[in-house]
């Protein structure tokens, strides 16, 4: 049997403001689409396709959705905006309010969480801390433990309704928090972690795991492989120089870095 030509579709939608159009062959989601089609990094892979962790949440027709989980044949004539298409008065807020608030830690979640605020405090302006926890549960954060996550939302309220920010401690000596360097890229999802790097030309790389977890490898023949095409290279530790033994008591876990 011969296998069957995937289907090749023209979408159109509008993206933070603007109207485009892609041609995708397939099924693609819309979170790839927006990341490796139109160059947006702010919503984060944390799990695709498993709609898990809400790093990829971005606004659709003014409604947060995993945008992992969503075939974009889905979003045809509809309105998406990720953190790139905000306001520059409240991207400037989000990122005030959650550095000022200490919420950003490793920053990968906050660009989900912070498109989820958006659309809280479009229709609740002043959430209880309890309405907030509520409305976080799609989103997973490993570093803070949401306390200054939820701060920071309180605080962003009060922005939104014409307080000032707190004042930047000053002296910066022992015990003091200072705003988190860089901080403010992470939240609006501007820093780029090492899946937002893109450069022109550039490979890309798969591990390729045994399919026998305790296996002995004697041979590895990379001749099937690189006869697909695309394939550039089969890199096995043979072609990593140094020790490649590591270990936390004893280096004794032969791994390819």
């Amino acid at each position: 049997m011969g296998t069957q030509k995937q289907q090749k579709q023209v979408v159109s939608f509008i993206l933070n403001g603007q109207p485009v159009s892609v041609t995708v062959v397939g099924r693609r989601s819309l979170l790839s689409v927006l990341r490796e089609d139109f160059g947006i990094i702010s919503p984060k892979n944390g799990c695709a396709p498993q709609g898990a962790c809400g790093c990829c949440t971005v606004l659709i027709d003014d409604k947060p959705q995993l945008s992992c989980i969503l075939d974009v044949t889905r979003v045809e004539r509809k309105r998406i905006t990720t953190a790139e298409g905000l306001t520059p008065q409240i991207r400037t807020q989000l990122a005030s309010a959650f550095v000022r608030a200490g919420a950003v830690q490793c920053g990968y979640c906050l660009p989900g969480i912070a498109m989820r605020t958006v659309n809280l405090l479009d229709h609740n302006p002043q959430p209880t801390r309890e309405e907030i926890a509520a409305d976080l549960k799609p989103h997973l954060c490993r570093c803070t433990g949401y306390t200054k996550i939820i701060d920071a939302i309180q605080l962003l309220a009060h922005l939104r309704q014409g307080h000032e920010l707190p004042a930047a401690p000053e002296g910066g000596g022992v015990g003091t928090r200072l705003d988190r360097y860089g901080g403010k890229e992470q939240v609006l999802g501007d820093f780029r972690y090492v899946d937002d790097i893109r450069i022109d030309g550039m490979s890309y790389a798969a591990l390729r795991f045994s399919d026998y977890p305790r296996a002995l490898v004697k041979a590895i023949d990379p001749t099937p492989a690189m006869k697909i095409v695309g394939v550039q290279r089969v890199i096995t530790a043979a072609d990593v120089p140094g020790d490649r033994y590591v270990g936390l008591l004893e280096k004794d876990w032969p791994v390819l870095v």
